[in-house]
């Protein structure tokens, strides 16, 4: 209930402003989205029953629908929704929110990744690929129970699960945000603590600095949830990341604790470097994570992954690009598999 106070009187106060507002400019719609093809060839260890093919294809396209005004006061209202172009589940669309941003700050209200996402973004740059298009850990099959997938920022544990934020404006450097969802799940009405976790708080703050050659971030958060009241679903997690830039370079980390209520604690780490030059872009990135495959005994799971990046841009928006990879994991029986091999692709944004 506290909670729901806080965000009801945000809300309010946000509305509540010295004058009363008005639409000074129309509202704009403008229409966006993406396509991105991807086609890799790649050799892993493969289990007895399993005849894996080297080729294989990933495709993503969606599309976006963006309102926005300016009210005579400055205050910016949108809304915001994104939709899947081709998708085979239940449910097509991705993000859809609302938000007023003005000069104390943003108040977000919906379908979107909370505040650690939206600060901390790609923990290590990548010339081609990012956070978001997880492409080469879908190519190589899992064989436990780690996730790559947005393993260094909370979106993992929410994805974009309905939610309220607040992000404050840069100050000196520094900003914060908070977000609260009532239950981590894709879920809408009443939560029922018995059958779902909820109540999952992310907390995210990060300062901003320049120096001489270049500029430099610190960021760090903490999550929370709740578990449901006869099962283990519940998680803490922590996380940190760090970047530096010099000329066209830079070079990032980030660090990812998590402690669920099963107590299989992971761990997970990973670092960057990337290069630009006119339109050509390079890195190279390594992660690696290990978590505890069974609570209270000294076994771990593990996974861990290299991959070399380039990139062209062909003109705005659209860009070619070629990725080679090679991971390692280890499962629950402490068998060891490995794989690698090489991705392109076409990307396309509007």
């Amino acid at each position: 209930m506290k909670v729901l106070r806080f965000g009801t009187c945000a809300l309010i106060a946000a509305a509540a402003l010295p004058r009363a507002a008005y639409a000074a400019d129309p509202i704009t719609v403008s229409l966006g989205g993406f396509v991105r093809q991807y086609f890799f060839v790649a050799d892993q260890t493969e289990a007895p029953t399993e005849n894996l093919n080297a080729a294989g294809m990933f495709t993503d396209a969606r599309v976006a629908v963006d309102g926005r005004t300016v009210l005579d006061n400055g205050i910016t209202v949108r809304a915001y929704l994104r939709f899947k172009a081709k998708t085979r589940e239940t449910s097509n669309l991705d993000e859809g929110f609302v938000e007023i941003v003005s000069g104390l700050g943003r108040i977000r209200a919906g379908e979107r990744a909370g505040v650690n996402y939206a600060i901390m973004g790609d923990p290590v740059p990548q010339a081609f690929l990012s956070t978001y298009e997880e492409v080469v850990g879908d190519a190589l099959v899992a064989r436990n129970g780690i996730t790559l997938r947005d393993a260094f920022t909370f979106k993992r544990f929410t994805g974009n699960a309905l939610g309220v934020s607040y992000q404050t404006p840069e100050i000196a450097g520094f900003q914060a945000g908070v977000t609260y969802h009532p239950t981590p799940r894709a879920w809408e009405g009443p939560v029922n603590r018995a059958l779902m976790p909820s109540n999952a708080v992310d907390v995210t703050a990060q300062y901003q600095g320049d120096y001489s050659a270049g500029t430099y971030r610190l960021t760090g958060g903490y999550f929370h949830s709740n578990s449901r009241t006869l099962e283990n679903d519940g998680i803490e997690a922590w996380n940190a990341g760090a970047g530096i830039t010099y000329g066209g370079w830079e070079l990032a980390g980030a660090y990812m604790n998590v402690k669920p209520a099963t107590r299989l604690d992971e761990r997970a780490w990973t670092v960057g470097l990337f290069y630009a030059i006119g339109p050509i872009q390079l890195s190279a990135d390594y992660r690696e994570a290990k978590r505890r495959a069974a609570a209270g005994l000294n076994l771990y799971e593990y996974a861990d992954r290299i991959t070399l990046q380039s990139a062209y841009k062909l003109g705005p928006g659209i860009s070619v690009g070629l990725a080679g990879f090679y991971g390692d994991q280890t499962d629950v029986a402490g068998l060891q598999w490995d794989g690698g091999g090489v991705l392109s692709g076409l990307k396309v944004d509007f």
